[in-house]
């Protein structure tokens, strides 16, 4: 652009306005011959009146939003943005409902639950699940020998401290080793242990027995290692085996079970194995258990394994499982698939806490778990990575996929990935992740995260709270994911003071494959870099609100939507769709979109603010091309107090119809800019920007309400109104800029059809160096500036640096109630026909000027060709000409202090209205059937130039 013009260049007092020295008469639209003049031709009727647009159907379209239409969000919404309209009527607010809590979780009063659990950490052989408020024992250890254990008439009776040697499994008899009891019991009876350190391996396999100690406390079998387990249950002979009450330990497996359906482990206290605490296998076949009430602390390898076989796990705690002799695992439970056969478990308020690599995986399985506490899972000590919550896997081995329910649960201050869904399916319910950490290596500690895996995952989050994770809140990659009423809230940047996302969706880096998301009256706020990032893949957000995203640490950035070109590699673009959504307070720009498409529907972007480096920037949509041209559609929406430009648009395509934008602010701590639309070209790649602006309005912006440069505009049917002039110097205030980069010497072109200017500062339109098609328009009540400079209904100019010539046609359009001057020309071309250009006033300062029409020819000639025009009741010229050519044809210019104004401003270029006629002048009841035009030594206002270059 033009840098600014604070010194002669700028409007002078007009040294000898009005001051009639000299007279010279020569007339403009009279024959050779004294013949009366040829009235004006109206030409055709017309069907609507400037500012107006024909309809195909018939009829007119007043400029402005078509009848029936509303900006910003629908008026029928059943919902605000950031609810979710129930089935049975009423909204229900993003986040988890505070019903949903459960009677183990709290509503934390900000759109999640909080676990109801002990402040303190439980001392070993101690717990508490999820809804207790204390730690206890694992079991009660009652009084007696044997506490409350049932007796019944076939139990058997151990204990290990009996000094005879006369065992008979009574009461006053007892065996000394369980396995004894175990081998005397009949089939389903209780083997009943008295407090004591058991020292053996213990096998279950010919019959089903309930062994039960009198309490985890005073009854531990320690293992030998002899066996796979301390205690194995084994075959189908050994279906509906019990274990109660408790303790187990030793050099190996805890727990190992395999071909026997429903074991029941209840109230039992596995700990410090040196190997898994339970471990389950269907090698004998179908395998089935339960645990219930237990705790499983300080095992090796995994606290619970599945393979290929089904359990429920019930107000248990898993917690503290160790790494394996080579750094590795620590897992708290693992459910897998194994021989063909998959497994599933159902796990309800349990507390998964301070395990390694992951608290939980699911590969190739199926889980349900609810009311779940996952919190604290460590890296793993081999290479310090990982530490997931949750991690969902494909099993390449089976090729099968995951599928798992999570509702209602917990995960909090683990590391990478809270939840991690891997070519696998996923349903996630009223369930909050948080303060998901990153690992040593800066990893993003992702609250959720969805990626292909060799098979696209697929997940929907519903109704749930992601809040505090480091880096990025929820991640999409190569995957679908389905997230409805969910709130996105704080994400931190990593320690670096990168990243910090809300919501990213991704394609993935290696094989390319396309994220593909749907957001759905959801709440994203308050994250860092990007509210929601949108990359290489199609995203559909809808009834959202994506606000107060803040810039990095370093502060740049802070977008609130931004839709992005992939790397070179890739070569992939974008897509955004943005429906009924709020898009406020963010940062930078409210949407970004880089070479790639976006289609923008009823929303509203309002309130984006600078960057807190510079004060720059602060666009409510920002649109450019990256490697390729974007290309964004902008309909029925609100672009309002955004700061430098509402929507800037650079190398790049745009549709913006039945859309307002207002009140764009100035950057801050400079004062200038605050343009409504702003069409750059790219000094880089060359490319040219090019919109059409249909059917909307731009109010109250600052500076310029339309700015072109070295670029593209068609304008229909729209209403430019009270543009206002910059703060920093009062200049400017354009209805409509249209201008070439000096630098490129490119004429930018402009069509303007059926629209309205009116209320602006300083200039309604301005075009430099460029060509305007103006049609069916009305600019008026353009202002003068705070200083009185300007006003000017359209403005044109050529560029002084580089000669470039502008262009303008103004077509059926009404130029009214401007300042200085309605239509002003300076070494261009300008075509005006059957419009109508009258009431303009002179500069408020002085009361100068004043002119209809005005064409100057400085380092290069002006020429006008004036048809079928009304030029009437201006404060000083109807048709000022300053060394200019001037064809005035068919056209009335009456009522103006002087009618046509002729002066040879350049002394090598005299003026001319050389083939005029036809024309009607003078005033009154009487017009003059000739147009003399006078000379009388008047002054021509002296050009201004746009703000400086962005």
């Amino acid at each position: 652009m033009h840098p600014p013009c604070l010194s002669v260049r700028h409007l002078l007092c007009c040294r000898s306005a009005l001051a009639l020295l000299a007279l010279a008469f020569t007339t403009a639209g009279c024959g050779a011959d004294d013949r009366a003049p040829v009235p004006p031709d109206p030409g055709p009727t017309e069907a609507c009146a400037p500012g107006e647009m024909p309809l195909d159907g018939g009829g007119c379209q007043p400029a402005g939003l078509p009848p029936g239409h509303t900006a910003g969000l629908p008026p029928d919404m059943p919902c605000a943005p950031g609810e979710m309209p129930l089935d049975g009527g009423g909204c229900q607010p993003a986040g988890v409902p505070p019903e949903a809590c459960g009677q183990s979780f709290g509503p934390d009063g900000r759109g999640g639950c909080t676990p109801i659990l002990p402040e303190d950490t439980c001392p070993p052989g101690r717990m508490a699940a999820p809804g207790d408020t204390r730690c206890y024992e694992v079991a009660p250890c009652g009084s007696g020998d044997y506490g409350s254990i049932p007796v019944e008439a076939t139990t058997q009776f151990v204990n290990g401290a009996y000094p005879g040697s006369d065992s008979d499994g009574t009461g006053a008899r007892p065996w000394k080793r369980i396995q004894e009891g175990i081998d005397h019991a009949a089939t389903g009876a209780i083997v009943a242990v008295a407090a004591g350190t058991y020292a053996e391996d213990i096998l279950i396999q010919r019959r089903p027995v309930r062994l039960w100690g009198r309490c985890p406390g005073l009854v531990e079998v320690v293992g030998t290692g002899a066996e796979l387990a301390t205690v194995l249950i084994l075959g189908r002979s050994a279906n509906a085996s019990e274990i109660h009450a408790i303790a187990i330990t030793g050099a190996s497996i805890g727990i190992g079970t395999s071909g026997a359906i429903d074991t029941v482990i209840d109230r039992v206290w596995i700990h410090d194995t040196q190997g898994r605490g339970i471990d389950s296998a269907s090698d004998l076949g179908t395998t089935t258990f339960t645990v219930f009430g237990s705790l499983i602390e300080a095992a090796t390898d995994i606290g619970v394994t599945l393979f290929a076989t089904e359990a429920t796990i019930e107000a248990t705690v898993v917690r503290d499982t160790q790494p394996n002799v080579d750094g590795m695992f620590g897992r708290g439970i693992q459910v897998e698939h194994s021989d063909h056969r998959r497994s599933a478990l159902t796990l309800r308020t349990t507390l998964l806490e301070r395990n390694h690599d992951a608290g939980m995986v699911v590969l190739g399985s199926d889980a349900t778990i609810e009311a779940t506490v996952v919190r604290d899972t460590q890296p793993r000590q081999s290479d310090a990575l990982h530490g997931y919550g949750i991690s969902i896997e494909y099993d390449h081995a089976t090729r099968e996929r995951s599928d798992v329910t999570l509702h209602s649960s917990f995960l909090e201050g683990n590391h990478v990935h809270g939840v991690a869904v891997h070519g696998s399916d996923a349903t996630i319910e009223a369930t909050v992740v948080r303060d998901t950490r990153e690992n040593g290596d800066g990893t993003s500690g992702a609250g959720v995260a969805i990626q292909d895996d060799g098979e696209r995952a697929s997940v929907a989050l519903r109704s749930s709270l992601l809040e505090q994770n480091r880096g990025i809140g929820m991640i999409v990659r190569g995957s679908d994911a389905t997230v409805e009423a969910t709130v996105v809230r704080g994400t931190q940047p990593t320690s670096d003071g990168t990243n910090g996302h809300g919501v990213v969706v991704q394609d993935d880096l290696d094989t390319h494959e396309r994220a593909n998301m749907t957001l759905r009256s959801s709440l994203v706020i308050e994250n860092h870099d990007v509210g929601v990032f949108v990359s290489a893949s199609d995203a559909a957000i809808e009834g959202t609100v994506v606000r107060d995203t803040q810039p990095q640490l370093d502060g740049s950035r802070g977008y609130g939507i931004a839709a992005d070109w992939a790397d070179v590699e890739a070569q992939s673009r974008a897509t955004l769709a943005l429906r009924a959504s709020l898009v406020d307070r963010n940062h930078s720009a409210g949407v970004l979109v880089l070479g790639s498409d976006a289609t923008i529907e009823s929303t509203v972007v309002r309130d984006t603010q600078p960057l807190r480096t510079d004060g720059v920037s602060g666009h409510g949509l920002a649109v450019q091309d990256l490697h390729e041209r974007a290309n964004v559609t902008l309909r029925s929406s609100l672009i309002e107090r955004n700061h430098d430009a509402g929507v800037l648009l650079v190398g790049s395509d745009a549709t913006v119809e039945a859309t307002v934008v207002r009140d764009t602010q100035p950057r801050r701590g400079k004062g200038i800019a605050g343009r409504g639309i702003a069409l750059d070209r790219n000094l880089t790649t060359h490319e040219r920007a090019s919109v059409t602006v249909r059917a909307s309005i731009l109010e109250r912006n600052r500076d310029m309400g339309i700015s072109v440069s070295s670029s593209d505009a068609t304008i229909e049917t729209t209403i430019i109104r009270d543009t206002e002039s910059r703060e920093s110097d009062g200049l400017a205030g354009y209805g409509i800029l249209v201008e070439n980069i000096t630098e490129t010497r490119d004429p930018a072109s402009v069509a303007l059809r059926g629209c309205r200017l009116e209320q602006n500062h300083m200039a309604g339109m301005v075009v430099f160096d460029s060509d305007a098609t103006v049609e069916d328009t009305v600019v008026s009540e353009t202002q003068p500036v705070s200083d009185e400079r300007g006003g000017y209904g359209i403005y044109v100019e050529d560029d002084p640096a580089t000669d470039e010539r502008a262009g303008m046609t103004l077509r059926r359009s009404l130029v009214e109630r401007n300042h200085i001057a309605g239509v002003i020309a300076f070494s261009s071309d300008a075509t005006v026909e059957t419009a109508v250009v009258h009431d303009t006033r002179p500069n408020r300062r002085d009361g100068t000027f004043g002119d209809g029409i005005v064409l100057i020819s400085r380092e290069g000639p002006s020429a006008a060709t004036i048809t079928s025009t009304h030029v009437e009741s201006n404060a000083r010229a109807g048709v000022a000409n300053f060394s200019a050519q001037v064809l005035l044809t068919s056209s009335t210019v009456q009522c103006n202090r002087i009618d046509l104004v002729g002066e040879s401003f350049l002394a090598d270029q005299p003026f001319s209205f050389d083939g005029s006629t036809g024309n009607i002048c003078g005033c009154g009841d009487t017009p003059e059937p000739t147009c003399p035009v006078l000379g009388a030594l008047l002054s021509p206002p002296e050009p201004i130039h746009p703000v400086e270059p962005r």
